[in-house]
């Protein structure tokens, strides 16, 4: 049967790209690479279902289909790789933009679950190390239940524990059919610097290859 072979993947965009100017350029890029390694089509933002949009969706020659949704948060950097020049933007808040992630694997979870012969898989890739770091302060914050840090166990109803601010916009409750242990992996290494070190998350659902489920 069919399946992504993710870590392969990863391995050879990151020998290619090792930076992205934008989550729009790291999803072009990842596609083309899906497409390189696998015999499989590849869509770009595909709607297979009225009010259902997907980043990444990949039809199998046994009819299987895999639904991807890519993150690309980033902290400030600018450098050449390669002879080309990227600067990236600070986009900070690892409280929205977990809750955006997490909210991608409910997504996912919920469209696997309505439509047979599907698997998916949420991917996040990222300079920004209080994303796989724990916080070192120990104090409860508002986010708590959206941190991604690794080995983190994340499953059933997370919630804000006080909803008001930037949250307001994303006001309602995230509920995951099953339990995750999040585990991040070396992307890439563009220089010395805090910001030059890339990590990529993958969180798997249904059958799609990656990081053992909780149970």
């Amino acid at each position: 049967m069919s399946s992504l072979d993710i870590s392969s993947v990863l391995a050879a965009l990151a020998a290619k790209r090792p930076v992205f100017h934008s989550e729009a350029d790291f999803q072009f890029a990842f596609a083309w690479q899906v497409r390189a390694i696998h015999d499989v089509e590849v869509r770009l933002e595909t709607h297979p279902r009225p009010l259902v949009n997907l980043d990444v969706q990949l039809n199998w020659p046994d009819g299987r289909r895999t639904a991807i949704e890519l993150k690309y948060k980033t902290r400030l950097w600018v450098g050449d790789v390669e002879g080309e020049h990227f600067a990236l933007k600070d986009q900070g808040a690892n409280d929205i933009g977990g809750y955006d992630f997490l909210k991608d694997v409910e997504r996912v979870e919920t469209f696997v679950d309505a439509a047979p012969g599907w698997d998916g898989l949420a991917v996040m890739i990222t300079n920004l190390a209080t994303y796989w770091n724990p916080a070192s302060h120990g104090r409860a914050t508002n986010a708590d239940a959206f941190r991604l840090h690794q080995g983190r166990a994340v499953a059933g109803e997370l919630n804000w524990r006080n909803l008001g601010g930037t949250q307001a916009q994303r006001p309602n409750p995230i509920r995951l059919r099953d339990g995750y242990l999040l585990h991040w992996t070396d992307y890439s290494r563009v220089d010395a610097s805090a910001a030059g070190t890339f990590r990529s998350l993958v969180v798997p659902v249904g059958r799609a290859v990656g990081p053992a489920r909780l149970g």
